[in-house]
């Protein structure tokens, strides 16, 4: 069996170790994170959400004392609205 060019497959071999230093000696960026201005302006208001209360407790305790009160009516034909206009 007759090996030739076996210092041509060496040569090669150190090119690619020499690229890989000239890679590595590359100066790294690096990564940066932006933020758009919608995503800003979205963030504002969920936190306002976030702050708000989730119950509007006057019209809750306004309901409330009409029904001790004896005096909450709701119309059956509202309540058929409502239900018709959602679906």
């Amino acid at each position: 069996m007759k090996i030739t060019n076996l210092f041509n497959a060496t040569n090669l071999y150190n090119k690619n170790i020499k690229n890989d230093k000239k890679i590595e000696k590359q100066e790294k960026k690096n990564d940066t994170f932006i933020v758009s201005n919608q995503a800003r302006d979205f963030q504002t208001v969920l936190k306002a959400v976030a702050n708000s209360p989730d119950v509007r407790e006057e019209k809750v305790n306004n309901i409330l004392d009409k029904m001790k009160n004896e005096s909450y009516n709701v119309s059956t034909e509202d309540i058929a609205k409502k239900l018709l206009s959602k679906y």
